[in-house]
């Protein structure tokens, strides 16, 4: 017998998010090296998370969820809702902290060099599978884990993102590869 997500709660919500603001903190770092042979901690954390995409991925697993059975109509509003988040999170880090965390400017369709065509293009990807395949996976196995070991868990991750956000908004991580002040990128 399979089993079912039991509920769309905060504890999933939170699952969710961790689990994509860390794949896509490793899809970038990755990116990053294969294209110029360094690491980079990309983002404006210090930890393993780039929350824009967790964002993305739990606003678009509780939009989109109940037509996961509609992966054609989930790739496209993937894409408006991956691209909303990522231009809405990267004009708010330009206008708060003064740096452009990404850049598009030059690619494809970019709107402001927050968002480019191929960005759009892999969210609505990402998002798709994220909410057909990736997340009933990952739910339905979390939720087979006794309670007491999911809330230390969560527990454990939330200190440390507590801890990364206080210094981050302090401190945010810049720097070669990671972020160019505002004033270079207009």
């Amino acid at each position: 017998m399979r089993h079912r997500i039991s509920a769309i709660n905060l504890e999933n919500c939170i699952v969710l998010f961790f689990v994509a603001a860390f794949v896509g903190y490793l899809w970038e770092v990755l990116l990053f090296f294969l294209a110029e042979g360094q690491f980079y901690n990309r983002g404006f954390f210090y930890g393993p998370w780039l929350p824009v995409y967790g964002t993305g991925a739990v606003l678009i697993f509780l939009t989109l969820y109940p037509q996961r059975k509609q992966p054609i109509r989930c790739f496209f509003l993937s894409s408006i809702i991956g691209a909303a988040v990522e231009f809405f999170t990267g004009k708010l880090l330009h206008t708060l902290f003064c740096r452009r965390y990404w850049n598009y400017t030059g690619e494809f369709m970019h709107i402001g060099g927050y968002v480019c065509m191929y960005s759009v293009l892999g969210f609505a990807l990402a998002g798709s599978l994220f909410v057909c395949v990736a997340a009933p996976f990952l739910l339905s196995r979390w939720e087979r884990l006794p309670r007491r070991i999911r809330r230390t868990i969560l527990a454990v991750i939330l200190f440390f993102f507590l801890i990364d956000t206080t210094v981050s908004l302090f401190f945010p991580n810049e720097g070669s590869g990671i972020a160019v002040p505002a004033a270079l990128t207009g």
